[in-house]
């Protein structure tokens, strides 16, 4: 028998683990706190699916689905995202809860994504996610942020930074630009957005620069720079709108305790994003441990329904 061979025969597959007693006990010890603390909000708890067709899964990157066939030949999905299955849910029952103007719903389940092998991260990703749809729903999302850092701070005893962020400004950026944008964001490229500034927005050379940081890094100064001036009108107009919007959300959260900054421009991790979207980070982590958003629209691709729905996703630490 090979190396590689005796490997397989004792080992999960890259990315999956078999949790021993003491992972398990710990895992569960989390799941359960956290869970006790999004009923006590009014949530209610779902269980979707593991399996679902790729189609519900087409707002995410399709390059981190796990895709199969079943004996008939159809092609199925691991769930890499249960934020669309839960509207999908809330669509089907609509009709029989028609009098509850605004769903408040929660999962605790292991999403799975195909991520690359040479990236240190899990495959299996344990998670506990709240979903408001319905009626005036956005209007519930600082209220899902405040929820995760309580989750983050009782339950893994974390400190913990939001970065909130306006799609609306960077869907701006991306009609302006196009891909040459979208490149640069995708690698937090500061250089290169200097010259998108400086060659399709008309932004002087001396400012580009500078500028291009203090859009792509979050600033201890929130103010929008002189430079900013120069942009073309829909993106100036969009920029003002935004840091309107999102100084109204942070001001809102950092008086219940929430260390929150706006990010102007950020590349979104769903693209189902219709309005604010946050990132919560933890020190000791690169990627964040809660993400959520507004996604007014994701109602209407199931059904003709004037709903809103906003939500977050949080990683549930084996502690």
């Amino acid at each position: 028998m090979s190396t590689h061979e005796a490997y397989r025969k004792v080992s999960s597959p890259y990315g999956f683990s078999m949790f021993d007693v003491e992972a398990t006990a710990g895992l569960e010890r989390a799941s359960r706190a956290a869970q006790e603390i999004v009923r006590s909000h009014g949530f209610e708890r779902i269980m979707p699916a593991t399996i679902d067709f790729p189609d519900t899964f087409s707002e995410n990157s399709h390059a981190e689905m796990f895709s199969l066939k079943d004996n008939s030949g159809e092609r199925l999905a691991l769930r890499n995202d249960i934020t669309a299955q839960v509207i999908k849910g809330y669509v089907r029952q609509i009709e029989r809860r028609a009098e509850q103007q605004l769903r408040k719903f929660y999962y605790a389940a292991p999403v799975y994504k195909d991520i690359r092998k040479n990236y240190p991260m899990p495959r299996e990703i344990y998670q506990i996610g709240c979903e408001v749809i319905g009626e005036k729903a956005d209007a519930e999302l600082a209220s899902l942020i405040r929820i995760s850092k309580q989750i983050l701070s009782e339950v893994f005893q974390l400190t913990s930074a939001t970065q909130v962020t306006d799609v609306a400004l960077r869907n701006t950026f991306v009609a302006l630009a196009g891909n040459d944008y979208i490149d640069a964001e995708r690698r937090r490229d500061a250089p290169h957005l200097a010259q998108i500034l400086e060659r399709s927005m008309k932004v002087p050379a001396a400012d580009a620069g500078k500028f291009a940081v203090w859009l792509f890094y979050a600033s201890e100064s929130q103010k929008i720079p002189a430079a900013a001036a120069a942009l073309p009108a829909e993106a100036r107009q969009q920029l003002d709108q935004s840091a309107k919007i999102a100084g109204e959300m942070i001001a809102a959260l950092q008086k219940s305790g929430v260390d929150a900054y706006w990010q102007p421009l950020t590349e979104p991790r769903s693209s189902y994003y219709s309005g604010l979207f946050f990132e919560t980070y933890v020190p000791g982590f690169t990627e964040p441990m809660a993400r959520g958003g507004v996604y007014n629209h994701l109602v209407k691709r199931y059904a003709d329904i004037e709903a809103g729905a906003c939500g977050f996703a949080l990683d549930v630490l084996k502690f």
